[in-house]
């Protein structure tokens, strides 16, 4: 399976925020990246989180992320979006995947042997999921544990794993999960586990813990633009 994969585009009207994400450059970058996506043939396309970014009006909000989903109507290649913490903080999840599509909700895929496993870990520590009027980011675990190691169990072949926050410790420390070295021993544990797909952290990273290969895309906003190719 051929994949294409960006993170963190963090699309908004704003021309740069947080000295270094240019904003409103981003749907240019996605319609890049979609057609590049297109002309490698990719039989799937993977958004890693934060599509969006913070607008002073809701209203405006619901037109960007709306904007994105036109844009990947064009190309018709099966595409998932998972929640990052800036998606989750201005969207329910329902809001958030009404206007993008529930198509792209991600769910556990296998193919040619090999299975895709979607982690939506935009959870606090108490047990809530993100929504609107609580965005503290730096607050989060996942909470399914159980259900994940169940997910594993049942999955074929060699596992990769995807989600928008961090599990992987060699990242700087307040993106990473609360319980990630907890996961990442379920990970272990279950020996098939090959990769861990991860946004969040803007510099990005890799490397490797465990035997598993931790791969942190760069931000998309905070280059002229990046995004990858990968066979799966």
């Amino acid at each position: 399976m051929k994949i294409g994969l960006f993170s963190d585009s963090h699309y908004s009207s704003k021309e740069l925020s947080c000295k270094k994400r240019y904003n409103n450059q981003s749907l240019r970058k996605i319609k890049e990246a979609m057609e590049a996506f297109s002309a490698a043939k990719c039989d799937l396309v993977l958004c890693l989180g934060d599509v969006i970014d913070s607008e002073p009006e809701h209203e405006t909000e619901i037109a960007n992320l709306r904007a994105v989903a036109e844009i990947l109507d064009q190309y018709g290649i099966d595409t998932f979006c998972l929640m990052g913490n800036h998606d989750g903080f201005r969207f329910d999840q329902d809001e958030f995947y009404g206007i993008l599509g529930e198509s792209r909700r991600p769910r556990d895929l296998s193919s040619g042997g090999t299975s895709l496993i979607f982690v939506d870990a935009c959870y606090h520590c108490d047990g809530e999921h993100y929504h609107p009027g609580r965005s503290d980011w730096k607050d989060v675990c996942y909470p399914h544990v159980t259900e994940l190691k169940d997910r594993l169990q049942r999955a074929e072949g060699e596992i990769c794993l995807f989600l928008h926050q961090n599990l992987d410790p060699s990242v700087e420390a307040r993106h990473i999960l609360h319980n990630a070295a907890e996961i990442r021993s379920i990970l272990e544990a279950c020996g098939r586990v090959k990769t861990v797909y991860q946004g969040h952290y803007h510099p990005g990273l890799m490397s490797e813990h465990g035997g598993i290969s931790y791969v942190t895309l760069p931000a998309m906003c905070e280059n002229e633009n990046c995004f990858f190719v990968v066979e799966i």
